[in-house]
């Protein structure tokens, strides 16, 4: 008896144990990738059982599409693959290939591997060129390598390939989401899957029967399956070819043989299973109009919302680096070496007209970003030089107290105009006519505030400095939404930055406190020093920190500025010590802030980059500020922001010269506005050495120096004898 109630307590042991083991394994599912290509989400409502499936779930975003060393579509897919940014071979050197023998041996005496059935046969190509040439350090293949090293099996179908001059050219590109690191993709068909058809772009069109058994049996035998529809992209470049009728008439067939082979996969999938539908890149139309976030759609579950990731911390907004990273935690799978982020499901029904809103404003800021920071720069620039002008030949000016006093209001605006741009958003303006007014009202009126509360030039121009960092600092603690949505900011369409304080505005938030803290105390005697030492910190924590200002180059280039501006107005004397004791101090504030946002799990800039380090070592920081070098040195021949420096070295420059002692002067009238200079020239120097776009952060620091040394010039030269209280 005794004998017989151990065997059944050992069954029911062994039964609980297997329990979690079986049931894990049922509900575990699979994943299956549709690349759309050259569709817009607007288009993808077009499609009847899409849009029947969009009404009552998916998750829906728009997803950046930068490559390294360029955009386009391949690009865009091997960094979907890479799991970071990643470079190529030229479309030449890209050439998938289902096995042969003799594809087999050419293979496996190019690489030293084993082929699979499909593989690149120029692998190598890429491979050197991404690891001599890429500036990110990204693996191509790291999605399929480490599906493979687990032991789940990918396939990839279908072709985007055309016809020119009467000869197929192949376009595979699929495979470089698929691909583990050698170019190579275990099952699949990227040959035999078009048929001809004279009402098609270029003769031909994909088999949808044959795509639709092929799927089933695909789905059936591995785990990934990655699909490349081909029509949209061949209707694409086909459409130079057409007229409008045309075009339509082929986009409503290519479309309505895309919703029933939709449907089927519908059908087919299981509870447990994902399917990601996504253009891996914008129609030609869409990115000549600066809508350059293509769209991506998760289905998982029965929820509706919005994707997001830690990569841009937007909702809606995602990067085509994540996507691999997603797939691969779908499997309960991570590759440190990836450096995109897993998705985040935002439940919100009105997903489509959200993203539309979304597309328009970024592209509308796209649009006329050029043409507004150029003609603030262009006027900034020409206002200081003609300001600088004006002052020498001052006694040949006639009636020259009305012409400078109109010259100093016309300089200001630009002190005004960062606090404008900054504010703007708050009108919600989605077209360029409208969002121009916006920044115009804005900045008018700024500018009757200031001459209103204040007749002191030095007033004005401290109070600008001072709301325009208060702002920064709000806006950062509720999320940086104005940061995300104005002009002179970034923007999700360029990719470089998605959220937290952008180099624009690391040199706004270095120069202008110190500004401000300096008119504070030059007049008010009586206030505590000690309020500007509290007051650092809080804005120094606000643009660092891993979940507000995340500014990495910001932290170092404000912690140097602030400890020499407080080091200054407390008189301490400058010797080497002091200096290593602010080295120092940088080390060990961007050390807290890298603990904390690696403590936290935020995954900024900064706690990216440390991983890194860790992962592959000193060559990280090597690369990091090779990239950072190249990129000052890009900006200094194309930036229009370098304008501003160039007038600021030749106003320093005519200062030295003539008129002679001015800034003695200047120091010996207003020393704790002069100590505020030159924390600010060492704060401009230092994000000049730190940041991949220093050049910008110290022209717009500096407009918080130049601009006031001008006016007080302007002042102590030309206009002494007039009341400027």
């Amino acid at each position: 008896m005794k004998k017989k109630l151990v065997s059944i307590l050992f069954a029911v042991m062994v039964l609980i144990v297997s329990i979690p083991k079986y049931s894990f394994a049922a509900e575990g599912g699979k994943v299956i990738f549709i690349n759309m290509n050259r569709t817009t989400i607007q288009a993808m409502q077009d499609i009847p059982s899409l849009n029947k499936e969009l009404e009552n779930r998916g998750y829906m975003g728009l997803m950046n599409i930068r490559g390294d060393q360029g955009t386009d579509d391949k690009r865009s897919l091997a960094s979907m693959g890479a799991g970071g940014r990643a470079n190529l071979a030229s479309d030449s050197y890209i050439n998938f290939k289902e096995s042969s023998k003799e594809d087999k041996a050419i293979y496996k005496s190019a690489t030293g591997k084993i082929p699979k059935k499909i593989n690149d046969l120029s692998i190598n190509q890429s491979l050197n060129e991404n690891e001599m040439n890429g500036q990110y350090g990204s693996t191509l293949g790291s999605l399929g390598q480490t599906l493979s090293d687990n032991n789940f099996k990918v396939a990839v179908l279908g072709n985007s390939d055309i016809v020119e001059n009467g000869e197929v050219k192949e376009n595979r590109n699929i495979c470089l989401i698929a691909m583990d690191n050698y170019g190579r993709v275990e099952d699949g068909n990227i040959e035999d899957i078009n048929v001809e058809d004279a009402t098609m772009p270029f003769g031909i069109r994909t088999d949808y029967d044959k795509l639709t058994t092929e799927t089933k049996t695909l789905y059936e035998n591995n785990n990934a399956l990655f699909i490349d529809l081909g029509d949209t992209y061949r209707l694409d470049q086909y459409k130079g070819y057409l007229n409008e009728q045309t075009y339509s008439k082929m986009k409503k067939a290519i479309y309505n043989n895309i919703s029933q082979y939709l449907e089927s996969v519908f059908e087919m999938v299981g509870d447990n299973d994902v399917v990601y539908i996504a253009s891996a890149y914008p129609s030609k139309l869409a990115y000549k109009n600066k809508e350059r976030l293509s769209p991506i759609i998760k289905f998982k579950g029965n929820e509706k919302g919005l994707l997001s990731s830690s990569t841009t911390r937007r909702d809606g907004i995602v990067a085509n680096i994540d996507v691999g990273v997603d797939i691969l935690n779908e499997f309960g799978l991570k590759n440190d070496a990836m450096v995109g982020r897993v998705y985040s499901l935002i439940q919100q029904d009105d997903n489509l007209d959200f993203l539309l809103d979304e597309l328009q404003k970024m592209a509308t800021v796209s649009n006329i970003r050029a043409n507004v920071v150029n003609t603030f720069v262009g006027v900034i620039s020409i206002s200081w030089v003609i300001g600088m002008i004006a002052i020498l030949f001052k006694n040949r000016i006639p009636n020259k107290e009305k012409v400078f006093a109109i010259l100093k209001e016309f300089i200001k605006l630009g002190i005004i105009m960062p606090l404008a741009f900054l504010l703007a958003p708050i009108f919600n303006f989605k077209t360029p006519v409208a969002m121009t007014i916006g920044i115009i009202i804005t900045t008018l009126i700024l500018y009757a505030l200031g001459r209103v509360l204040f007749k002191d030039d030095l007033k004005q121009m401290g109070f600008f400095a001072l709301v325009t960092i208060i702002v920064v600092v709000v806006d950062c603690i509720f999320g940086t939404y104005l940061m995300k949505n104005n002009i002179m900011s970034y923007d999700a369409i360029v990719g470089a930055r998605y959220y937290g304080v952008g180099n624009e505005y690391e040199g706004v938030s270095i120069a202008s406190p110190i500004f401000a803290f300096a008119i504070l105390l030059n007049y008010n005697k009586k206030l505590p020093k000690w309020s500007i030492v509290i007051a650092s910190i809080v804005i120094l924590i606000t643009s660092a920190y891993p979940t507000m200002g995340a500014n990495v180059g910001g932290s170092i280039s404000q912690t140097a500025a602030y400890l020499l501006f407080i080091m200054l107005i407390f008189d301490v004397k400058l010797d080497f010590k002091k200096i290593v004791l602010i080295c120092i101090s940088i080390v060990g504030v961007v050390g807290a802030f890298a603990f904390l946002d690696i403590v936290s799990g935020s995954e900024s800039h900064l706690g990216l980059f440390v991983q890194q380090i860790l992962l592959n070592g000193p060559s990280t920081i090597i690369q990091t500020f090779a990239r950072k070098i190249g990129m000052n040195v890009k900006l200094a021949q194309t930036s229009v922001w370098v304008n501003i420096l160039l007038a600021g070295i030749f106003i320093i420059g005519i200062f030295i010269i003539k008129p002679p002692k001015q800034f003695r002067m200047i120091a010996k009238k207003y020393p704790m506005i002069f100590k505020g200079f030159i924390a600010s020239m060492v704060g401009c120097i230092v994000t000049l050495l730190v940041n991949d776009s220093g050049i910008v952060a110290a022209s717009t620091a500096s407009i918080y120096i130049l601009i006031p040394i001008i006016i007080i010039s302007i002042n102590m030269l030309v206009l002494e004898n007039k009341d400027n209280d």
